[in-house]
């Protein structure tokens, strides 16, 4: 709740309100410290960051660009929405929400434009500060918001369902009114969440320097009602009457205009198509460029008094005027040289309870690759191992393997894969991160054995696009990972070497926060490191003798067990071929043995360790005792 001011009616003091600054040393180690609103203001106008912010500047006067100054780690940031703590690995975690909501305003190009959009909020009664950012080519606004009964969010939870509410009205609210500045109508007003952070919450800025800091300790909370959004930026119909300036040029500028400015465009290199974001609905994030997408956005231009026919719209869509994106690129990127060099992907491996020793070992090797098989490490192989999470119902296996990516990459994990549209599965692999092979166990031991088998190896795959004219090669983006409800489901006679079987001893502790940011951060660090991303020899052999316990045992390998042995010297057993094994335990076990699996069950025998074998003109003999007649 705020503090009220009881000589202005209406208004709240929040001089005394703490902010969190928090810090990353050169080990990538989160440092968060408590410093007043008053204070923090007071260190952005003295310039305490001076020389940090200086160094920056020119830094983006000889290279164009501050994504990759080394010493960003110098420059704290400011979450004025909260009061936080670090936790142990990393993570912030909000002790007290403060009500204090940070919007961005970018697209500045010069000075009197940030002077304008400085001199605007001012003019708002819920503006508590407004900042030049570090960067100099951005506006940070910092504005009270409240509910109607002026409380605030208590947990962190109802503080970030509040913030998700709050932010399209107060985007749409500073719209309208920043509207009236030079260039209003160009300029981008959203949360101010950098690059690395996921949460609205979460929404800050780097310290900076600015002499004419515009600071208002006393303001008039926003108040946010209950389930209301954001409306819709108002469209004229109408066309501008008056002769039209002719010439395809001069059309084909006011439509990249037009569409500039109610919309941003990227060609997501992933998926294969351009997404679109509505700067009037940023909250509702990237979406297909659709056919629906594109009649609307020919309409729209039809309003504009535009003569623009569709393939214009198409035309513009597939140039190069819409930038590319990498979703994979663009998260992995920012977290090099970040790990703090804690073993986070052990913990995590140790949130599932099971009594194999090796699982942190070998859920690291298959997390690694993984990453790996998005950064394309390895043209020549796949990721051709996947973990086999084996439990009763309710174990949480489904919500782990899904919590596996962060929200950025969620996009890019599915558990609805359907194995026999292979065309599908494909395309699948080359567009989604990872997938899941949910109840594994009713997927049959003849799809196992052969395509699956196949599939799990892959590098690289071969598909023809939807409306495409020629099959093309994608490199493979999807790992595996699978769970089932039951022990003896695996069924590949020559050993089941692609799948890492972890029964679960109870669920899975899916109550532990992830920090993504340190545990991908250490993946790249540990790839950088040269650590192996596959299993060697013996990790294989290891694996395959784990997985015996997993064995689907046709009745002909049951059997065999309860009538044969395995000989050390022919002094005490005798030399015999697949198919009069075979037909002795038709004799002893009679309907339950079919005589036609001869060719499978050899290959379960030539598989079988400690089995001596021998080449006669006959065909392969197997040196085995008799235990039941």
């Amino acid at each position: 709740m705020f503090k009220k001011n009881n000589g202005l009616n209406g208004l709240y003091e929040f001089i005394y309100m703490k902010v969190t600054l928090i810090k990353t040393t050169k080990k990538n180690k989160q440092m968060a410290k408590l410093m007043t609103l008053d204070e923090t203001i007071k260190a952005i106008s003295e310039g305490k960051y001076a020389a940090e912010v200086s160094q920056l500047y020119e830094f983006m006067y000889t290279a164009g660009s501050y994504s990759r100054y080394t010493h960003m780690h110098r420059l704290p940031v400011v979450y004025p929405s909260a009061e936080m703590k670090v936790d142990e690995d990393g993570n912030n975690i909000m002790m007290h929400f403060n009500g204090l909501l940070t919007l961005t305003v970018g697209k500045l190009h010069e000075r009197e434009e940030a002077e304008a959009v400085k001199r605007v909020a001012t003019m708002l009664p819920s503006t508590v500060a407004v900042v030049k950012g570090s960067s100099g080519k951005s506006i940070k606004i910092v504005v009270a918001v409240s509910r109607p009964d002026n409380m605030l969010p208590q947990t962190e939870d109802e503080a970030e369902a509040f913030c998700q509410q709050a932010y399209p009205i107060l985007c749409r609210f500073y719209e309208v009114a920043l509207s009236m500045a030079p260039a209003g109508n160009m300029l981008t007003i959203a949360p101010a969440i950098r690059g690395d952070e996921t949460s609205l919450l979460h929404a800050g800025f780097r310290m900076t320097w600015d002499k004419e800091v515009i600071y208002r300790p006393i303001a008039m909370p926003l108040t946010i009602p209950a389930g209301i959004e954001a409306s819709e930026t108002p469209r004229s119909v109408s066309a501008e009457t008056g002769e039209q300036k002719s010439g395809v040029g001069e059309v084909t500028r006011q439509l990249m205009q037009m569409m500039a400015k109610n919309y941003a465009f990227r060609m997501n290199t992933v998926m294969g198509y351009v997404e679109y974001r509505s700067k009037h609905f940023w909250h509702r994030g990237w979406q297909p460029v659709d056919e629906r997408m594109q009649n609307s956005l020919s309409i729209e231009a039809r309003e504009e008094g535009l003569n623009v026919w569709d393939k214009d719209i198409t035309r513009y869509l597939k140039s190069k005027y819409i930038p590319t994106y990498d979703p994979i690129d663009e998260y992995l990127w920012q977290l090099h040289n970040k790990w703090d060099g804690k073993d986070h992907i052990g913990r995590l491996a140790r949130t599932v309870p099971t009594d194999n020793e090796h699982w942190p070992e070998w859920f690291r090797t298959w997390f690694l690759g993984m990453v790996a098989q998005w950064m394309g490490k390895n043209r020549r192989y796949g990721n051709a191992i996947a973990p086999l999470l084996i439990s009763k119902q309710a174990y949480n296996k489904s919500t782990f393997c899904r919590s596996l990516l962060p929200p950025e990459l969620q996009w890019g994990y599915t558990d609805n894969l359907v194995l026999s549209e292979k065309k599908s599965v494909l395309q699948t692999m080359s567009q989604f991160l990872l997938i899941n092979l949910d109840e594994f166990n009713q997927i049959s031991p003849k799809v196992q054995e052969g395509f699956l088998k196949n599939l799990i190896q892959l590098s690289s795959v071969k598909v023809k696009r939807p409306y495409g004219k020629h099959v093309e090669d994608f490199p493979r983006l999807a790992s595996f990972i699978a769970t089932a409800n039951v022990t003896d489901l695996l069924a590949d006679p020559t050993g089941n070497r692609r799948f890492i079987g972890i029964e679960l001893n109870g669920p899975i502790n899916v109550k532990y926060r992830i920090n993504y940011q340190q545990l991908y951060a250490q993946a790249l660090a540990l790839l950088d490191q040269g650590v192996p991303y596959w299993l060697d020899e013996e990790q294989t052999r290891m694996v395959m003798q784990s997985n015996l316990q997993f064995q689907l045992r046709s009745p002909e390998e049951t059997y065999f067990f309860e009538c044969f042995a395995i000989a050390d010297d022919e002094n005490e057993g005798q030399w015999m071929s697949a198919a009069n094994i075979l037909h002795r335990l038709k004799q002893y076990a009679g309907a339950a043995i079919h005589g036609d699996k001869v060719r499978n069950f050899g290959r379960f025998l030539a598989n079988l360790e400690g089995l001596s074998s021998r080449r006669t003109r006959f065909g392969a003999e197997y040196l085995v005792k008799t235990t039941k007649k």
